[in-house]
């Protein structure tokens, strides 16, 4: 039995009782940190599209770039899919005995039609009020290059620069916003980055560290 698989017991037997709950429109899923590119362990329900394999979504990449004191479960929080959907979600973050994050468990709940039916089912489809109302883009990718993709993309269109012709400055900025995006967390992602700007990896890892 590995270190943490008594954890992840633990929580598979959560999910299977929340979603016994819900049943309709409902996902409860169980990712193991361990690697990013194939967390999902676990899952009970289908609302995303994924199965067992897929990997961490962009919105737990950018909470694991935080100190392990500073990462927070995700409670009520609204996430709009590349597919669509509205899902209404809770991440609770899975921890060890010395309190390092090792995985996480995510509920998702589809609300695309109730909330064409808001004014019926208004409160059930309203973010926990400690988020602000805050809304996040989640693509719940299939593969890990999905995710790649998305996060360079949006980060582009973001920063608003021609990835064709950077200047040195645009160049930092843009390797900058990757890293705090969790970027490099994934397996690869140096060389790929290196190959799209047309740099050496060395040149990534410099721009990491200038002032």
């Amino acid at each position: 039995m590995k270190t943490n698989d008594y954890l992840f017991e633990t929580y598979i037997r959560m999910a299977d009782a929340i979603y016994s709950i819900f049943n309709v429109n409902c996902e409860v899923v169980i990712h193991d940190i361990t690697n990013v590119g194939s967390s999902l362990i676990y899952m009970k329900g289908d609302v995303t599209g994924r199965s067992v394999g897929a990997p961490t979504t962009e919105v737990i990449l950018r909470e694991l770039k935080k100190k392990p004191e500073d990462i927070k479960d995700l409670n009520g929080v609204i996430t709009n899919t590349a597919r669509g959907k509205m899902i209404k979600t809770s991440i609770v973050f899975i921890r060890n005995e010395a309190g390092q994050v090792v995985g996480f468990m995510g509920i998702n709940l589809d609300i695309t039609e109730a909330n064409r039916l808001h004014q019926m089912l208004g409160e059930m489809i309203q973010p926990d009020e400690s988020h602000d109302g805050q809304q996040f883009d989640e693509s719940y990718a299939t593969h890990i290059d999905e995710v790649f993709d998305q996060i360079t993309k949006s980060t582009i269109v973001e920063l608003g620069i021609d990835i064709e012709n950077l200047k040195r400055e645009d160049r930092i900025k843009f390797v900058r916003h990757l890293e705090n995006k969790g970027m490099f967390l994934i397996q690869g992602s140096v060389d790929r980055i290196a190959e799209l700007v047309g740099v050496s990896k060395q040149t990534i890892y410099n721009s990491l560290e200038e002032k």
